[in-house]
C-alpha cells in the first residue's frame, strides 16, 4: 500500500511539474530621442507679459513624441558640449522649464527661461542643445 501511495505521489508531482511551463514575454520598445540644433541666444523672445523668454521648437523628423498621453517625456539642456542636464531646473539663477504640443505642423516644443527672483529675464549668454527622449509606455486598466 505505502509503494502505491508513493509512486501515485511521485507519478503526481512530475505530472504537475512537466505541466508548468514558464514563458517570457519581452516587449522592448526603444526610447525616441532627438537633440536639436543650438538654440542661439537671438532665438529667444520675451514673453508677452515680460516676465520670461521663450523659444518655439518644431520637431523635425518622424518622431511621434506627443501623440501617446501615457508615454513621458524627458528634456535636457546642454549648455556645455557634450553635458545634458535635465530640465526643469535652476542655473545661474535662471528656472528653465517646457511644455509641448502637437498640432496640425508636428510636435513643438516650448522652452521657457526665468529669473527665480521674478526679476527682467535674462537671454542664455551662450548657445544651448536640447535633447529630447521620450519613454514609450502602455496604461495600465
Amino acid at each position: 500500500m505505502k509503494k502505491i501511495l508513493s509512486i501515485a505521489c511521485i507519478a503526481l508531482v512530475v505530472a504537475a511539474l512537466a505541466s508548468c511551463k514558464k514563458t517570457y514575454v519581452t516587449n522592448v520598445v526603444a526610447n525616441q530621442t532627438w537633440i536639436s540644433d543650438p538654440i542661439q541666444t537671438s532665438d529667444w523672445t520675451q514673453t508677452a507679459d515680460g516676465k520670461a523668454d521663450s523659444v518655439d521648437l518644431a520637431v523635425n523628423g518622424s518622431y511621434n513624441f506627443f501623440d501617446n498621453k501615457s508615454d513621458a517625456t524627458l528634456v535636457y539642456f546642454s549648455f556645455v558640449s557634450g553635458v545634458y542636464e535635465q530640465i526643469p531646473e535652476v542655473y545661474n539663477g535662471v528656472s528653465y522649464s517646457y511644455f509641448h504640443y502637437s498640432d496640425n505642423q508636428g510636435a513643438h516644443i516650448v522652452l521657457y527661461s526665468q529669473p527665480v527672483n521674478g526679476g527682467t529675464p535674462v537671454k542664455p549668454t551662450s548657445s544651448v542643445s536640447v535633447k529630447l527622449v521620450l519613454i514609450p509606455s502602455e496604461l495600465q486598466k
